[in-house]
Order: C-alpha cells, then structure tokens, then sequence
C-alpha cells in the first residue's frame, strides 16, 4: 500500500489496535511501537511495516506525525519529544494528568506551529454533531439544563481518577455546548479502591448564561448508560449511545411550561448517518496535517477540558 502519510502509533493497547486499523485503511500508518517488543514487532509484522525504537520514530523526518495511545502518565513526556522534533501530534484522551503539563503542551505546540489533536472522541459522534445543529436551530427552545451519565463496571486504573478516564468525554461535549468555562462547580466523590482518585464522581457545574449540567461518572456500575440529554424550555436531546443508530438520538418535545405544569407530546427518533468515530476523528486529525487548520479538539479546546478537571480535582 502506497502511504498518502506516514504518521507512527505509539502505544498500542485494545484501543490503539483500532487505531491502528483505521490508520491503515486510511494508508496513514507509518510504524507501530509498544513498550512490548514483542507486541510491536508481531503488530507491525502483521501490515507489512518496519519495527523502529521510538528514538527513531522522532528522528525519522519522514514521519510526519504521531499518535499517542500510550498510558496516560506518559502522554506528556511522548508529546514533548515529538513537538520538539518538529511533529504533529494527535493524544488519546486524557490530554495530561495535569494542569501546568496541558499549558505547557499547548504552549509548545503553538511555538512550533505543530497541529496537537486530543481525542475526545464523541465531538466526531453523528448523534453529538446532529444534536448541537438542532440545538443551534432552537429545536429545544433555549438549553437550561444538561445531562451525562457515563456508568460501566470497567478497569479501575491506578493512575488516573474516573474524572479523566470518563469525565472527560461528558466535559468536553458540555463546553462544546455552553462555550465558556463554568463560573461554580460543585463535586461529590466515592473513593473505594487503591487509585490515584476517585471512582465515581458527581459533578454540578454552572455557566454564567444560566445554563447548568449535571455529570455522573463511574466505573464502579454493575450496568452500563452512555447517556447525554439537553434539557431546554421547548423539549429535550437525548443522545443513548448503548441504542442502536435508529435510536441513539431522541427529541422529546415535553416540556415544563411557565405555570409549572408539563406539557407532554410523543418522543421523536431523529435519523442520523452511522459512522464510525474514531475514523471520523483520525480523518480529521489527517485533514489538519494537510490543510493546516486547527482541528475540533485542539490543543485550545484540551486545555479548557484540563481546566475544568483541575477545577474538580480541587473541590475533591
């Protein structure tokens, strides 16, 4: 296969084994490197690609730039090494574990002029872009309430809190809505396991436009709801991404009306086009290195993601 970019996946777990195909598919996968030799050798065995030392992979000027699907601990230092070797770079979500190491990325970034892409990976999700274009077009009337349950009975992970591994996703989607940082925040968490934070979160944020969201975050559940509504003063969005794509997005116009009584009507399905995300958000990350235009989830847009979390971790 003729490559249209040579871009290196670095780390590759269950979730950059799907990178990596996408990658390929795209004719953008250049090499693939873990910390498992072994792993990194029988991967790139398996698409025909050369096994490189990840020295190499930042020297090599014709990689152009790199995915990072490593633990999140080491986002930060892989991310510095590529910006400073003049590579754009896509993060998986968490961006960093921390606030200073966010801006200093992002400072970076913008000094050498390198695209730096975090995967929140929802803001490329069909049911999310078609839900914020019904909400541009007053479909709900004016948004006054949202909310995101994200529950699993999933890894428990020693180095981040579940604010960074599911929160981030619901934080990110909630900005994209309010587009401002929130004015007050309020968190109550559970910590039962031998982490860094907690294992499940509650979390009310407030904007200054009136606007409220509520997020539920745990990895503790014994059932799984991928949930995101926005409640407005003409009916709701409910984005389900446990349903099928004939029902992962809903409109239900019932409302509560200036005398505190609810009008209800019957629940619509709103017809969007199936995708698959992560291709979607790899496309896009592509369609940067080329055009040279910032992408969606920016290194802007992870930072303000960072800040919020920093905001949590400290009423924690």
């Amino acid at each position: 296969m003729i490559r249209e970019l040579n871009i290196a996946l670095i780390g590759c777990g269950n979730w950059g084994k799907n990178i990596a195909r996408n990658l390929y598919q795209m004719g953008s996968l250049a090499c693939i490197y873990d910390k498992d030799i072994k792993l990194s050798e029988k991967l790139n065995n398996e698409y025909s690609l050369p096994t490189l030392e990840l020295t190499k992979i930042f020297k090599d000027q014709n990689i152009k730039a790199v995915v990072v699907s490593s633990p999140a601990i080491t986002h930060k230092d892989i991310a510095v090494e590529a910006l400073k070797n003049d590579k754009d770079v896509f993060i998986e979500k968490p961006f960093c574990l921390s606030l200073p190491d966010a801006q200093k990325l992002s400072e970076l970034a913008t000094n050498k002029n390198r695209i730096l892409m975090v995967g929140h990976l929802l803001n490329y999700h069909n049911a999310f872009i078609k839900m914020k274009e019904l909400v541009r077009k007053g479909k709900i009337g004016v948004p006054q309430n949202i909310r995101a349950n994200r529950l699993a009975l999933g890894s428990i992970r020693s180095e981040e809190s579940v604010v960074y591994d599911l929160s981030a996703h619901d934080i990110s989607m909630i900005l994209s809505i309010t587009e401002e940082l929130p004015v007050d925040i309020d968190v109550q968490s559970i910590h039962h396991h031998n982490n860094i934070g907690p294992d499940a979160v509650s979390v009310k944020l407030s904007f200054s436009k009136g606007i409220t969201a509520l997020i539920n975050s745990d990895w503790m559940s014994p059932y799984k709801e991928h949930k995101f509504s926005i409640i407005g003063s003409k009916g709701s969005l409910i984005f389900n991404d446990t349903k099928n794509w004939s029902e992962k997005l809903l409109y239900n116009p019932s409302f509560v009306t200036t005398k505190n009584t609810v009008k209800t009507l019957p629940i619509e399905k709103i017809k969007i086009q199936k995708n698959e995300p992560l291709k979607s958000e790899l496309k896009e990350f592509i369609d940067c290195i080329n055009s040279r235009k910032s992408p969606i989830t920016d290194h802007k847009e992870a930072v303000k993601v960072q800040t919020v979390m920093d905001m949590i971790d400290k009423k924690i």
